[in-house]
């Protein structure tokens, strides 16, 4: 009885922080779809603590011991502690840009694990297939419990799993960051769910809960700042804090460059065809400059510069290289204006320059060079 106090006392504190941070996530305008879903784990989190309040009540006798109170305390937990996880998963895969999960088709199986752990739960007080209560009314594990412990673990295992298999085959810079972030979140409910299954009156879980979600909130929203709206490309703020770790650090038989490509004409588009199509001809380009750049990871970093100029930071060993990477953007730049049909010409000119680390520059004379080499072939 005397843990209920604290107990109760824990999951009212991790209610008021997810009900404040559901509230700065509403405050927000033009919401993304993924936004919208963590505002639904938090959501989903909030009732699971609310649940937790009522399970401590009636295992503490605080509204009586009578056997429907122990099997309604126990359904509400698991089921919610279920759908928080599989909306973690959406979560997870939807912040990984998969296409597939944006299905309501897809979802509904994916959520089909969550319906047997629910119908197996309701008739549990028939069954006794994954818990039952005892003669002392107190609650004990049925043959098909693991299957309660299976599906919140199993949701966020996966996702786990789904974020380190792409963030080590992926070769964009803040994709990497974000998938290890999605990889490492489960970590603190794993653990301290763990630890709450074998000190059950000890609120763990919330705990964990509580650390994860503030860790996805607030690695999400870094990773806005430096994402560039339009194009989804790294900002420039990104790209010179990436450049710069590179230009005090050299790579071994790998000379790195950097390659400044810009929209032939691009005013000439704005100002005949308006400014959504230009918005158009620039989410255009930055897919054929990643098309150009899908190699071995780590060796290029895909950057909008500002207005119609994109940066690409690429390790490799000669010169001829990145003249052939130039190439190679120039070449899908001119695919896509075929295979599009555009009443006006879409074409790139690309400038290269090498870091010489024996003679160090800062990285703004590092992107003049580039800018230079850019402006002369602009000339020809």
């Amino acid at each position: 009885m005397g843990y209920v106090f604290y107990y109760v006392e824990a999951q009212l504190a991790c209610i008021f922080l997810l009900g404040l941070l559901l509230f700065k996530i509403n405050r927000g305008i033009n919401k993304q779809l993924s936004q919208i879903y963590l505002g639904n784990l938090i959501i989903t989190l909030i009732a699971y603590s609310a649940a937790e309040i009522f399970w401590a009540l009636v295992d503490g006798g605080c509204l009586g011991s009578s056997m429907t109170l122990v099997y309604l305390s126990n359904i509400f937990t698991y089921i919610l502690l279920s759908i928080a996880a599989y909306i973690w998963f959406i979560l997870s895969e939807i912040m990984q840009k998969e296409k597939y999960i944006e299905h309501d088709s897809n979802r509904v199986l994916l959520s089909i694990p969550i319906w047997v752990a629910a119908f197996l739960c309701i008739t549990a007080y028939r069954t006794g297939l994954v818990y039952y209560v005892d003669e002392n009314n107190i609650l004990r594990g049925g043959r098909l419990y693991f299957i309660l412990v299976l599906v919140p673990f199993g949701y966020m295992i996966a996702a786990s799993f789904n974020a380190f298999r792409r963030a080590f085959c992926r070769n964009i810079y803040t994709d990497r960051y974000i998938y290890l972030m999605i990889g490492i979140f489960p970590a603190a409910p794993i653990v301290l769910g763990v630890l709450q299954a074998m000190y059950w009156r000890v609120p763990f879980l919330c705990y964990g809960a509580l650390a994860a979600v503030f860790y996805l909130y607030s690695t999400y929203m870094d990773n806005l700042i430096s994402i560039d709206p339009l194009t989804q490309l790294n900002n420039k703020n990104q790209m010179y804090k990436y450049l710069s770790q590179k230009m005090h650090v050299e790579e071994p038989e790998l000379p790195l460059f950097l390659l400044i490509v810009d929209v032939d004409g691009f005013k000439l588009i704005n100002d005949n065809y308006g400014y959504s199509e230009g918005d158009k001809i620039l989410v255009r380009v930055a897919g054929a400059i990643k098309d150009a750049c899908q190699g071995p990871r780590n060796r290029f970093f895909i950057s909008r510069y500002g207005g119609d100029e994109f940066i690409i930071v690429a390790e490799m060993a000669y010169r001829a290289e990145a003249s052939w990477l130039a190439d190679q953007i120039k070449s899908n730049v001119k695919r896509l204006e075929e295979s599009i049909g555009t009443p006006y010409e879409v074409s790139v000119s690309v400038g290269i320059a090498q870091y010489d680390f024996e003679q160090p520059i800062s990285v703004q004379s590092f992107i003049a060079r580039a800018d230079s080499d850019l402006y002369q072939h602009k000339k020809i």
